[in-house]
């Protein structure tokens, strides 16, 4: 999934053909950098699946060396899904 993180940096489009699970990258990019869970948190926002990720989300909301509005953004995002 590493190589894969830079797919993060474009906007996501749901029709776009890709060889891999947007959801899994995202999983993957979560519990990377604050950099590569923010950009995964915005495709959340732009579409991403999140069903499968609930457990990924409340990891990273719980992980208080990580900025406070990474933390709240995850629990934004997992309360919408």
């Amino acid at each position: 999934m590493l190589r894969l993180l830079l797919d993060l940096e474009s906007w996501f489009e749901p029709d776009a053909r890709r060889d891999y699970d947007p959801a899994e990258l995202v999983r993957y990019a979560l519990g990377g950098s604050d950099y590569w869970a923010d950009l995964a948190l915005g495709w959340m926002e732009q579409g991403v699946r999140g069903e499968g990720l609930l457990q990924a989300l409340l990891l990273l909301e719980g992980q208080e060396h990580r900025p406070q509005s990474l933390r709240h953004r995850a629990r934004l995002v997992r309360q919408s899904l």
